[in-house]
């Protein structure tokens, strides 16, 4: 009977073992795409601010190429 129990249990603990390493497989694969999409966001930004930059840019030469001629 303890020797069926022991059996039983070493059992049930491989099945937990098996379910841990599915779990923390699957956590690596959901941390990269989150990763992933917190990065698009900023990229939008970035891209965002280097189009405000340039028309700046361009007003500035446009301006001053404008009061030279």
């Amino acid at each position: 009977m303890a020797e069926r129990t022991i059996t039983e249990i070493l059992e049930a603990l491989a099945r937990i073992e098996t379910n841990v390493k599915t779990i923390a497989k699957n956590g690596a694969d959901h941390e990269a795409r989150i990763r992933e999409l917190e990065q698009k966001n900023g990229k939008r930004f970035d891209a965002l601010v280097l189009a405000a930059i340039s028309a700046a840019v361009v007003g500035v030469i446009g301006y001053a190429i404008g009061k030279l001629f």
